[in-house]
């Protein structure tokens, strides 16, 4: 749905992808399947997925986020799903956060599938004009489930540079079996830069590839368990520095944290 220095959230809306095989045990594999078949797969093998997901990031015994790098980056034939697969994924460096905040996936849905970004993030975008490709309707009150946008973004860095960005974003709703762990329901979201950020003025700064994916469930009433996967190419002209700095890795992966708590904050609100 975020992203720390660059804003955002959120995702689905895209090419059909083939049968997927049962989703790996490792935490970093499984995310990426995720990515990959978080659209196409069907209910059980996202659910399976999930309990899998859940295990492997120690939700049940988690105190504190985790935060790291996946060990490996996305290839072009992982980004066919949505239909970019001329990119070159190995410049994106990859992000992973297991983290759980408070809020209910009820509240989170309706959050992650707003159009009003601006107002519920507004430290985060200078602008953010969401256009609904699907029934925000129909997905809220679970007769559809899914939603889908497109998105013109536009985020100013606190140094000066500014950028304007086109994102593709989906969230799709999958009930789970009573009883689980996992509570009643996953939310899947996908979120993905359709082509590099536009800066102006012209600097030395860029934003060429954003890849997102998240999973969401309420393993405890009010209590959400958070897996999140990024790939990101991107440098800040003004400090000459890239994702490929551990530093400001670092600090991505903080504001990936702060952005749970900013979540947080507004589902406490009534």
């Amino acid at each position: 749905m975020r992203r720390g220095l660059f804003g955002v959230l959120l995702c689905l809306s895209c090419a059909p992808a083939p049968k997927a095989e049962p989703a790996p045990e490792d935490l970093d594999a499984n995310v990426r399947w995720f990515w990959v078949n978080g659209e196409a797969a069907v209910d059980p093998a996202l659910i399976d997925a999930a309990q899998k997901l859940a295990i492997a990031g120690k939700v049940d015994t988690r105190t504190s986020p985790f935060k790291g790098q996946q060990r490996q980056r996305l290839t072009s034939e992982e980004l066919k799903v949505v239909n970019l697969e001329a990119n070159d994924p190995s410049k994106a460096r990859a992000l992973l956060v297991v983290n759980l905040f408070d809020c209910t996936l009820e509240k989170l849905a309706s959050i992650l599938s707003s159009t009003e970004q601006t107002s519920l993030y507004p430290d985060v975008w200078t602008s953010h004009v969401r256009t609904l490709t699907g029934d925000r309707s129909a997905f809220l009150e679970r007769r559809a489930p899914r939603v889908t946008w497109d998105a013109d973004v536009g985020v100013t860095f606190p140094v000066g540079d500014s950028y304007q960005s086109k994102l593709k974003g989906s969230l799709r709703r999958v009930t789970v079996p009573a009883g689980s762990s996992l509570g009643a329901e996953l939310l899947v979201a996908r979120l993905w830069l359709t082509a590099p950020a536009t800066f102006s003025p012209s600097s030395a700064s860029f934003f060429n590839q954003n890849y997102e994916i998240e999973i969401f469930w309420e393993p405890q009433p009010g209590r959400l368990a958070h897996g999140y996967g990024m790939w990101r190419e991107v440098k800040v002209g003004t400090f000459n520095v890239t994702l490929e700095d551990d530093g400001f890795f670092n600090i991505t992966l903080d504001n990936l944290v702060d952005w749970d708590k900013k979540t947080a904050a507004l589902c406490a609100k009534p």
